[in-house]
């Protein structure tokens, strides 16, 4: 059962960010939300126009309420504004059973400061003491203790019964985005590659996606790694208003969220694997899509086994709907792939399609090697994408851009295009496709 979660934040009308970006990531976990709005703002997603806090003798009375009626066990602070709101929200809190993240915002992007005078001061000694985690950026870990190291950092706010920190790396430079844990005791990084622009409300959206995971149950490391996973895919499919230069995030699509561990080359073949699937479900007609439906693939550079090679987690079919893309996630593709690599290391992608006579003569016409094997001929107690791989390399003498078979009883005819990685593959399959129009 999933444990109730409650927010109190600013309301931002763009919604990009604050209580309205809070709402969108819990609703996308799945996770139910009680919200309370502390201040209201005027904003577009470039620049604060004015706040208005909300009466603070009301607000208290809703959170008391909110934590009577509903029992939350987690509750996240977004934009508070008010020092006497921090004072009677560390009253209501200190003594229950629930788990406190604080996402401390105390300067929008364009500058604007988010809360009163002597409100960090305040924070200091009645939050920070009753926080389960802290997720602040750059410039608020400073306001905060007063120190530009990292781990120095850190230790300061733990030393103020914090229990974990997440210092959050979006706003540093480099070409990955490191958000650092320190739980007191270890330090662990959290690394994507960044996604070029500006964004507005990513920190809110980020620390709210980690609560939801946390409300369902996981634990905190997998909870920071699956919301920045979730939070790469919503920065990728970002859009901008008209006249206005911030991004604001967009629906997570699940084909855009990296995998688990994604760092170096492993990274880079799933985004590869990621370009190439677009671009294939766009160009790939019905009927040379299988009843089975079409897998994709793409081995890292070393591959021996199953857990080295990229695929989707579902298949294509006529839906068009892309699923994920992980490592260890198809056995029939990552066979042909692994096959392939034992006779030549460069050939590392592939995709099936359904059998059609007029594809392969059109390949064969364009001067693609083209292999066959017979299921017939297939021995018992053998993985038939090995056998049949490797009897259609050993007839041809090298690695054929098209292997194929004509089905048996149970089994259905099918296409098998090889290349040395996903856009080889698609220009193939795009060439033979021309020719068939023409």
């Amino acid at each position: 059962m999933k444990r109730d979660v409650l927010v109190i934040a600013g309301y931002d009308p763009t919604g990009g960010a604050g209580i309205l970006a809070d709402m969108k990531a819990l609703f996308l976990s799945g996770v139910r939300g009680h919200f309370i709005t502390t201040c209201l703002t005027s904003q577009t997603p470039d620049r604060v126009i004015s706040i208005e806090p909300l009466d603070v003798e009301k607000l208290c009375h809703q959170i008391e309420k909110a934590l009577e009626r509903y029992k939350p066990g987690y509750c996240k602070l977004g934009m508070i504004y008010s020092r006497e709101l921090l004072h009677c929200i560390s009253a209501l809190l200190e003594d229950r059973e629930i788990k406190l993240i604080a996402d401390p915002v105390f300067r929008a992007s364009d500058g604007t400061q988010l809360c009163e005078d002597g409100y960090v001061e305040v924070y200091r000694r009645k939050i920070l003491p009753i926080t389960y985690l802290l997720t602040p950026n750059m410039y608020e870990l400073y306001q905060l203790t007063g120190i530009n190291d990292v781990r120095q950092a850190a230790q300061n706010i733990i030393d103020r019964g914090t229990e974990n920190v997440l210092v959050k790396g979006g706003d540093a430079e480099g070409k990955e985005s490191v958000d650092v844990l320190f739980d007191g005791k270890k330090f662990y990084k959290f690394a994507l590659p960044r996604v070029k622009g500006k964004f507005h409300g990513t920190g809110c959206t980020f620390s709210s996606l980690i609560v939801a995971n946390l409300s369902r149950g996981r634990g905190l490391r997998p909870s920071i790694v699956e919301a920045k996973r979730i939070l790469w895919s919503m920065m990728v499919n970002s859009y901008k208003l008209e006249n206005f230069e911030n991004h604001l995030l967009g629906k997570p699509e699940e084909v855009d969220i990296p995998p688990e561990n994604s760092t170096g080359e492993r990274f880079d073949v799933w985004l590869s694997l990621n370009r190439g699937v677009k671009r294939f479900v766009k160009m790939i007609p019905d009927h040379l899509i299988p009843e089975v439906g079409i897998n994709f693939g793409y081995a890292l550079s070393n591959a021996e086994s199953r857990d080295d090679v990229c695929a989707l987690t579902r298949r294509i079919d006529r839906s068009r709907q892309l699923g994920r893309l992980d490592f260890a996630s198809s056995m029939h593709i990552s066979r042909v792939i692994l096959t392939a690599m034992k006779f030549d290391r460069r050939f590392r992608s592939a995709v099936n399609l359904r059998y059609s006579e007029d594809f392969i003569s059109h390949s064969e016409k364009l001067g693609f090697t083209v292999a066959y094997f017979d299921r017939k001929e297939e021995p018992e107690n053998v993985s038939t994408m090995e056998w049949g791989t490797g009897v259609a390399i050993e007839k041809t003498g090298k690695i054929p851009d098209i292997i194929y078979d004509t089905g048996g009883v149970g089994k259905e005819a099918m296409i098998r295009l090889l290349g040395r990685n996903p856009d080889d593959v698609v220009r193939k399959v795009e060439t033979v496709l021309r020719s068939m129009s023409l």
